[in-house]
């Protein structure tokens, strides 16, 4: 199946972090797992993604479960971009030599994260432009980002969680009606937003040029 090796090489990423983690942990006694967690839950949305991915391009045009889908990958991928506020946590002693070690272990946790994000942005755009036309599946790529900057923005200042959308339903919807009206809130979800967007499309600049460049090989040697 086509991103096997995207996923492989994701996996291999994800578990360089968690060799970072267990450095700390062996230096320093006290463990906390909520990075690890938060990682795991950047997966969710890279494997929906791979999912809607292949379901479109092996079976069509699938329109009601490519929708499904979006609904479950949004739902889950602010988890991707989270991460980058754990940064937060970090408590600065340059003479402390676990401050750099846990100045890099964020940033690459955060990273990694990213890039799950981000792959699976890749991926169900894809699958949005394969079933709807390119105008709406433009709509809905701009449409995701600003509320994947929101969905942080209820993880981090909120406390909420994605599963909180089963779980505590009107907890969910009286924090959004709350942060509708919240100025910090919207630009955060902007600023979020653009920072996804402006990755995504380095992400897909690198991408297409790379397969308009294949082609031109190709073409050129038949």
């Amino acid at each position: 199946m086509e991103g096997l090796f995207s996923l492989l090489l994701l996996l291999v990423l994800s578990l360089v972090a968690v060799f970072f983690h267990l450095i700390r942990i062996y230096f320093n006694s006290p463990v906390d797992f909520s990075m690890d967690w938060n990682l795991f839950l950047s997966w969710i949305p890279l494997i929906v993604a791979f999912l809607a991915d292949n379901f479109t391009k092996r079976f069509g045009k699938i329109p009601v479960w490519l929708i499904i889908l979006s609904f479950i990958w949004l739902a889950f991928f602010p988890n991707a971009p989270y991460m980058i506020t754990d940064l937060a946590h970090l408590t600065v002693d340059y003479q402390r030599d676990l401050t750099w070690h846990d100045t890099i272990m964020l940033f690459f946790y955060a990273e990694v994260s990213l890039f799950n994000g981000l792959v699976s942005l890749y991926w169900i755009h894809r699958s949005w432009r394969r079933v709807f036309s390119r105008s709406v599946s433009t709509v809905f790529l701009l449409m995701s980002l600003p509320l994947a900057g929101f969905g942080v923005y209820l993880g981090r200042v909120r406390r909420m969680n994605s599963w909180d959308i089963l779980h505590d339903p009107m907890a969910i919807l009286k924090n959004l009606f709350e942060s509708a009206l919240d100025r910090t809130a919207l630009v955060f979800s902007m600023e979020i937003g653009m920072l996804l967007g402006i990755l995504y499309l380095v992400l897909w600049a690198i991408i297409r040029f790379r397969i308009r460049h294949s082609r031109k090989t190709i073409e050129a040697a038949d």
